[in-house]
């Protein structure tokens, strides 16, 4: 009965992200490596309650509560804890399995045994091979790291592990299922699967082998042979090398590589918080379990064209899943053992610190293909440049790579902002003038985080009640957006939907002037309605954020041109206390 909760627990568990399930109870916001919110268990004004990502943990300062998820659950909807694991079986569409099933229980622990003795016998054959390991020495592998991550060797036999493992106990049936032994084609009997192999067992966090990976010492095929999907293994659920960061009390970071090989040999030269996949793609499941254990995510695959693909797609996971992902570039050919044998681990950990983010490395990826040296080079480069651009949730960040971009080609800022849009349009009015504003100079992203709330409150009623609930229209820095903000405000109080038609009658005031005010009326943006509510927030941030660097600039000027005389002395004190509540607000906001 304990093993099928716990197996049930371990599920959910692997499931679950612990700061997505509280933040549907509280509202957290980021802080430093944690998350900080207002205790749900007793009333407070200055939030105290903290959830650990890495630790999967939540705890109280003010209340003392604290545990891990399954905790949470319990107490917050008085639950026991067999009731809190059902809860989130069915939140997260795990099927229930009855704790009290004693053959699924029984079943499950044969396998885990049958595993376990197996791991024994590989590893036992190992220190008896010498070829296997002259080959762990010529990788800088010594007999301390082989024994942690319990290396072994499959003989070069057809029947010995499995004459092994039935005199242990175990039947044909059973240790067949585990995917260790395969039936013979002319159905005569069982053969060993894994022969002439090192072995690499899998072990999950709670030390039970789960699995097996085998590579070859020459150069036959296939290079590697992984133990199948089984009842207690799932390729896509389980990263190799996470059940000894699991042990590590620092969980500052975690790199995912491509290979065994590869954790081994950098867990050998003190990177000990190397995993990987099980010989596929990274799934979510996978990424969540990255971000579960480590809060800055390294990526460092293969350094050739197929470690550059897999990275991109590994990247486009994580994206999904808000992660955000450093890239550690090694040169074509090489992966990290190779880079630290031919250089050294300094050089290797330099490489960590030079590591890109993943916008960085796209783009990086991006110049490889194109020519930039002529015109023709520099086009294509800009338009795909631009269309990943465009795929980025935050319009901060693409405003940031706009300006880098322009920078670094000599291309107008306006002209990249375009080319994300798509293709041109035909203008909907003839005057190609825009009349003046105002004197008042906005930096490119606020315009554009301004322009861009408008068109959307003006698109449905409901964008419009979204936006007005959390922006004023003081808080505009553009008179025509302003403008426009009263004229939808007008529009909305009158009725449901907002007649554009009429509104725009009513800006036919001159020929040129109202020209600006009818294109924010009628643009269109390029989002999406499944994430419009994230980019409402981003917008708004940008406004406020842009608001405060300029109140912060202002302040800052101020107290450079102010003497040392004793009124100004009183003037700085004051100045200095307005600079520190702004620097709060722009954390906060940030």
């Amino acid at each position: 009965m304990a093993d099928g909760k716990n197996d049930m627990l371990d599920k959910i568990k692997d499931r679950l992200d612990i700061v997505e399930l509280i933040g549907e109870y509280v509202h957290l916001k980021k802080s430093g490596s944690n998350h900080m919110g207002l205790c749900p268990f007793h009333s407070e004004k200055t939030p105290s309650f903290t959830v650990s990502d890495s630790k999967q943990m939540f705890h109280c300062f003010g209340c003392g509560a604290g545990g891990d998820a399954i905790t949470f659950v319990m107490r917050r909807e008085n639950l026991d804890f067999v009731e809190a694991l059902k809860f989130l079986a069915e939140k997260y569409n795990i099927p229930w399995e009855d704790s009290g099933n004693q053959e699924s229980s029984e079943f499950k622990r044969v396998f885990y045994e049958i595993n376990k003795e197996a791991a024994r016998y590989f590893h036992q054959n190992l220190m008896k091979h010498k070829e296997a390991t002259a080959y762990l020495n010529s990788r800088g592998i010594g007999y301390e790291t082989a024994r942690k991550f319990g290396l072994g060797f499959a003989s070069d036999s057809w029947e010995q592990l499995m004459n092994f493992l039935k005199e242990k106990g175990f039947s044909e049936a059973d240790i067949e299922k585990t995917g260790l032994i395969g039936i013979r084609k002319n159905v005569t009997g069982f053969y060993d699967k894994f022969r002439n192999r090192l072995i690499f067992p899998i072990v999950d966090t709670r030390s039970r082998v789960i699995g097996f990976g085998g590579r070859v010492l020459d150069k036959s095929l296939p290079k590697y042979l992984n133990s199948p999907d089984t009842v207690v293994f799932n390729k896509g659920n389980h990263l190799y090398g996470l059940n000894i960061i699991d042990k590590n009390k620092n969980r500052n970071r975690i790199m995912l590589v491509e290979g065994y090989m590869d954790v081994i040999s950098l867990h050998s030269n003190g990177i000990d918080y190397a995993v990987a996949s099980l010989g596929t793609a990274l799934t979510e499941t996978q990424a969540k379990l990255l971000k579960r254990y480590g809060d800055e995510i390294y990526i460092c695959y293969d350094g050739d064209q197929a470690g550059i693909r897999a990275t991109v797609r590994a990247i486009d996971v994580m994206q999904r899943l808000d992660l955000e992902p450093r890239i550690v570039m090694l040169p074509e050919g090489m992966d990290p053992d190779d880079f630290i044998k031919n250089n050294s681990l300094a050089a290797f950990e330099k490489k960590v610190a030079e590591s890109l983010n993943h916008i960085d490395f796209k783009v990086y990826i991006l110049k490889g293909k194109h020519d930039l040296t002529n015109p023709e080079g520099k086009i294509r480069f800009t338009q795909e440049a631009a269309r990943m651009l465009k795929e980025l949730k935050s319009p901060i960040q693409q405003d940031v790579y706009i300006e880098k971009l322009s920078s670094e080609l000599a291309i107008a800022k306006e002209a990249i902002a375009s080319e994300m849009k798509g293709p041109r349009r035909i203008r909907e009015y003839k005057s190609p003038e825009i009349r003046p504003v105002s004197s008042v100079v906005l930096e490119p992203a606020r315009r554009k985080a301004e322009a861009d709330l408008i068109s959307i409150m003006a698109s449905g009623r409901n964008n419009y009640s979204k936006i007005t609930a959390d922006i004023s229209m003081d808080e505009f820095g553009d008179p025509d957006c302003r403008f426009c903000y009263k004229l939808i405000q007008e529009g909305y109080s009158s009725d449901d939907e907002l007649n554009k038609e009429a509104l725009l009658k009513e800006l036919d005031f001159d020929d040129n002037g109202s020209e600006r005010l009818k294109q924010l009326l009628t643009r269109t943006t390029e989002y999406t309605p499944s994430n419009l509510d994230k980019v409402i927030v981003d917008l708004i941030k940008t406004i406020r954020l842009d608001r405060l660097e300029a109140e912060r600039k202002e302040l800052k000027h101020e107290i450079e041109t102010l003497d040392s005389s004793a009124t100004d002395g009183e003037r700085l004190s004051e100045l200095l206390r307005i600079l520190i509540e702004i620097d709060k607000k722009i954390n906060l906001i940030s």
